[in-house]
């Protein structure tokens, strides 16, 4: 059997708007993940975080430390599957649209956040890696061709 998958060809919110529906516009408990691809046996996770305010090379989660809840939920699943877990920083802003910033999440200080008392904290390691969004695109397709051939 081929290891095939769909084409993305559209935005689907359908599950999102059920939950809601189900929730009744109350708080969730649970958040979505962007994406999960398989490669060479393990799993990489990513969250994608479109910057309206700060450029995609200066903004970082440090800055926004109330979205910490989050960030430790998909830091926890991460350790769980012993993935590798991304943050991808990119913007429609014309200005700002061949930036790219891929942050591998290597470390997570739980209690430093918890504490926090500033509108900047620093509770992750980050790796970063500048791309233009051509670079991106190139990286994140050869990730995707090798997940189509995974063997599950």
């Amino acid at each position: 059997m081929e290891n095939n998958s769909k084409v993305i060809s559209k935005v689907d919110e359908s599950s999102k708007k059920f939950i809601i529906e189900c929730l009744n516009n109350n708080n969730t408990g649970g958040f979505d993940i962007d994406s999960i691809y398989r490669v060479g046996g393990k799993w990489h996770i990513f969250e994608y975080l479109k910057c309206n305010k700060l450029s995609p090379i200066i903004s970082n989660p440090k800055y926004y430390p109330f979205n910490w809840r989050k960030f430790y939920s998909l830091y926890s699943i991460v350790k769980a599957l012993d993935a590798d877990f991304y943050l991808v920083n990119y913007s429609n802003k014309e200005a700002w649209r061949n930036q790219i910033k891929l942050m591998q999440v290597m470390d997570f200080d739980l209690e430093k956040v918890k504490n926090n008392t500033n509108n900047h904290c620093e509770y992750m390691e980050l790796k970063e890696t500048l791309y233009t969004r051509e670079e991106f695109l190139k990286w994140l397709i050869d990730l995707n061709n090798k997940a189509l051939k995974e063997k599950i």
